[in-house]
């Protein structure tokens, strides 16, 4: 092996480590995966992929407005240029001449990103910050010149209505938990009032546009239902081709196809009705589903961006609902079953920050109450968190990070550090030792950036690089440096070149004398490839000798931190990144027949000081310790299956804010009132898990279709 370091000048670094990771570093894998290049097919930088589409999630310099960025992006491009950078439509003109917008959804080509990301981009091209996603299917997304015209809908409500709106993926709507009966007692009349699948291509006659993918109405649905209901029966498969979710031909992957899909059951739980239920009648549904590009991408990046896009598709079609031929907003509550490992997990992240802007917004426009409900995780076992405490008794500690072998996703790791401007030369120092290479790369904190690859020469002589080290300095509003190790994948199958060393990566922390004492926070992404799809990422994890796993004797697995607990390697702190803001309501999960946390659900503390503890309640996420998960919608009509995890007792607390709101439409709810919930459910015990793992406690909540695993539930 002839690994190599290669530090960057100060001008040839890019802002953001994991946007250039993505989009240069990891480029001849993620061509090769999404078909444009192989071993016998080279990948050309001219070639395709540079046409490729990404969905970038960025924060636009203060007093800039979309208008100025346009303005910027044209003097940025050449006359003849094709064009690199999309607008979403539903971005209305009063909108994009704000000159106070945070956080934005762009649609753009690598070049642009490229110069967003380079150290004159917030200069140049007015863009502060970006995450970016992974390629997204070219012909899912059109390209507005204008905003859009905003339809003249009107969907037909009572006065009790209630929405509940789910961004997930592998939502089979056409399932009987989703639909109520026409005056004929046929079940054709769907709850789905809108439908936008970020898979679908967008068709300019549709009643309501879309940057990306196809927005379905309800009548469009309700027609469908209709051509393919047969003595009143429903073919499943055949709705599910003419709404685009079912395509074998450009698809290899489709969730409604399959017996169990993530998105179906977690709708279900949160608004899934039999059709004699008069509850159901007041259940509308919103659905989003992501582009499952983004989600069965295990690259560390990517699909959580999507729901700004998510949020705002959702908040536009409020508008539309009348009661009585006036035009009224229902109260909504909001489900998003998803999370990942990274981030600072205090609040301030681009994702954390839209999504409190967005309900913020919402919340403010009406007198309705809205709720985004989100899981705590299932990473508490997964050792991707380390706490690293130095001090002057004790100034060096050292941790190991284990990248498997036969691991077809990238690998990230990032270390925070405390809230801190500036941060002296002379703070902490990181050094990284590869496997196979005893040369090891030391990065200093401070106020200056340091940006370093990890390179290898091919049998060709190219100089391929395999990996990041990069230290990156305190900035708004985040105020935390961090170091990131960005790591490409163990092995490919598509024989694209080199790949990273797998085994024992060992990381050295040293405390200088610029402070007594300093706390650092080690997080790990999730890689590992998401339940249902093809498995190919094996997630990389913290290993150090003083953790211990398992009760011995017995063997049973540990799932809180011991009180003696020497490891840095911790339990705690696990929760959802993207969970940490100051509105959404975190729900971990426990086991119903013996009242114990899941082992899997990740818990706090975070470090957002108004959410301290971490999760905000606890529901059912397994029935039993043999009985794993709970039952809800099947991929097909009438069908019922049992999932785990977070995301199943997330949209459980959905379901029972939906009845709260129908009970007060007009009273205010936040996530107080889901702890106040739980609290009264689950009073002071010695027997009560930990507030760090359950938030006010363990709900009490009806078990909708458990009756169908034994009586009684």
């Amino acid at each position: 092996m002839a690994y190599e370091w290669k530090e960057l000048a100060l001008e040839d670094q890019p802002r953001n480590p994991l946007a250039d990771f993505a989009l240069n570093v990891m480029a001849r894998f993620t061509a090769a995966e999404i078909g444009l290049s192989n071993e016998h097919r080279p990948m050309d930088r001219s070639s395709d992929f540079d046409q490729q589409w990404w969905l970038a999630l960025v924060s636009v310099t203060p007093g800039l407005s979309i208008a100025g960025l346009l303005e910027r992006a044209a003097d940025f491009l050449p006359p003849d240029h094709p064009g690199s950078l999309v607008i979403p439509g539903e971005y209305s003109e009063g909108f994009r001449n704000r000159q106070d917008i945070d956080v934005i959804t762009l649609y753009a080509r690598r070049d642009y990103l490229n110069a967003a990301n380079a150290a004159n981009g917030a200069e140049q091209l007015g863009i502060e910050t970006l995450l970016v996603s992974t390629p997204l299917e070219s012909q899912t997304l059109s390209s507005p010149a204008e905003p859009f015209t905003p339809p003249d809908l009107k969907v037909p409500v009572t006065p009790n209505t209630v929405v509940t709106a789910v961004i997930d993926h592998g939502v089979a709507i056409a399932h009987d938990l989703f639909r109520r009966k026409d005056i004929n007692g046929d079940l054709v009349l769907s709850r789905v009032d809108f439908f936008l699948d970020m898979d679908g291509t967008p068709d300019p006659n549709a009643p309501v546009p879309s940057t990306i993918g196809r927005v379905w109405t309800g009548p469009e649905i309700n027609e469908i239902l209709k051509n393919n209901l047969h003595n009143g029966l429903l073919d499943d498969a055949s709705v599910y081709r003419d709404l685009g979710l079912i395509d074998w031909k450009t698809r290899p992957f489709n969730a409604c196809a399959h017996r169990l899909s993530h998105g179906t059951h977690v709708t279900g739980l949160a608004s899934g009705y039999d059709a004699s239920d008069a509850d159901g009648l007041e259940r509308r549904i919103i659905v989003v589903q992501l582009p499952t590009r983004l989600v069965a991408n295990t690259l560390g990046f990517g699909l959580e961006q999507a729901i700004e896009q998510a949020m705002s598709f959702i908040s536009q079609q409020l508008v539309h609902f009348q009661v009585d031929e006036v035009a009224q907003q229902m109260p909504l509550v909001v489900n998003f079953s998803f999370g990942n490992f990274m981030g600072p997990h205090d609040g301030t992240g681009e994702v954390s920050r839209s999504i409190d802007t967005i309900m913020s917004n919402m919340e403010a426009s009406s007198n309705r109450p809205r709720l985004l409900m989100m899981p705590s995780g299932n990473g508490n076992l997964s050792r991707c968190h380390a706490v690293i405490n130095l001090k002057q008794a004790a100034p060096t500690a050292e941790l190991d990070w284990q990248l498997q072998p036969a691991d077809r996703s990238a690998s990230i790791l990032s270390v925070w550090l405390p809230v801190m401007t500036p941060v002296e030369d002379n703070t902490v120092t990181m050094q990284v030792t590869v496997p196979g290479f005893d040369t090891p790369r030391t990065l200093t904190a401070g106020m200056t950036p340091s940006y370093n690859w990890l390179t290898e020469q091919d049998h060709l002589g190219n100089t391929i690089i395999l990996g990041l080290v990069v230290y990156q300095p305190p900035v708004a509003p985040t105020a935390r440096g961090k170091f990131t190790i960005a790591v490409v994948p163990t092995d490919n199958p598509m024989r694209v070149g080199l790949v990273a060393p797998s085994g024992d990566w060992k990381l050295q922390f040293v405390k200088g004398n610029a402070v007594d004492k300093l706390s650092l926070n080690v997080w790990v992404q999730r890689d590992e490839t998401l339940p249902d799809f093809p498995e190919f990422g094996r997630q990389s994890y913290l290993s150090d000798p003083s953790y211990t796993r398992f009760n011995v004797p017995g063997g049973k697995v540990i799932s809180e931190d011991p009180v003696a607990h020497a490891s840095p390697v911790r339990r705690a702190g696990m929760i959802n990144g993207i969970a940490c803001g100051n509105l959404p309501a975190v729900i971990a999960g426990y086991v119903s027949s013996d009242g114990r946390m899941s082992a899997y659900s990740a818990g706090g503390p975070t470090l957002n000081g108004f959410r301290l503890t971490g999760p905000d309640a606890s529901a059912v996420s397994d029935d039993s310790v043999v009985l794993h998960g709970v039952l809800s919608a099947g991929s097909n009509c009438g069908s019922r299956v049992s999932m785990s995890g977070t995301s199943v007792s997330t949209p459980r607390v959905a379901r029972w804010v939906a009845d709260q709101f129908a009970q007060s439409p007009t009273t205010p709810f936040g996530r107080g009132n889901v702890v106040a919930k739980a609290l009264n459910d689950d009073p002071p015990s010695p027997h009560k898990p930990s507030a760090f793992r359950t938030g006010g406690g363990r709900m009490e909540l009806r078990n909708i279709f458990g009756s169908l695993r034994w009586p009684g539930q």
